[in-house]
């Protein structure tokens, strides 16, 4: 049975069972949709090229105020099983390798990302080794990075370990001005 409310000022009708009790209807959101909604949530992809083993294949650092927060990776080695570390690092080196940009997840908003992202990056020197991933051949792996927040200046590094004829990284993470 439908009554009538208001909702900041605005009629609403409310919908409630016979008994008087609320219906309602719960949502629930990972924080990357919310993030997407918002236009804060993007996508770092590396190429998928030949790298030496021990390069870093992706290098993402946080340029911005707000706290970068990782939601997942996919890592797409080639012809032989990869090791892939993961590394956090703040060093000042200048970065260097291939330039690439970290994609909105909603196309409707078009920001850039507060971030500096390479492929094949060859000017700092490794972070800290914090995890470390290994895909079989021709193999896909989803790795769950939730836990893993960026500050400004802090970066992330993932290193293809193991020599291959190709490999790629896809980065998911979004904006928050707020953790926990």
């Amino acid at each position: 049975m439908p009554i009538q409310g208001t909702h900041l000022g605005t009629p609403t009708n409310i919908s409630a069972t016979d008994d008087g009790e609320l219906v309602v209807r719960a949502i629930i959101e990972e924080e990357i949709e919310h993030a997407s909604g918002t236009g804060k949530a993007y996508i770092w992809h590396s190429a998928n090229t030949d790298i030496d083993a021990g390069d870093t294949i992706l290098f993402v650092k946080n340029t911005g105020s707000e706290f970068m927060v990782l939601d997942r990776m996919f890592i797409h080695p080639a012809n032989v099983s990869c090791r892939y570390s993961i590394n956090y690092g703040s060093a000042t080196t200048t970065p260097a390798g291939t330039l690439i940009t970290g994609n909105g997840m909603n196309s409707s908003i078009s920001t850039p990302a507060d971030s500096l992202a390479y492929h094949d990056e060859t000017a700092v020197a490794d972070g800290t080794e914090i995890a470390a991933y290994t895909c079989g051949t021709t193999e896909s792996c989803e790795v769950p990075m939730h836990g893993f927040i960026l500050g400004k200046n802090q970066y992330i590094q993932i290193n293809q370990e193991t020599e291959s004829t190709s490999g790629q990284i896809s980065l998911f993470g979004h904006f928050s001005s707020e953790i926990g």
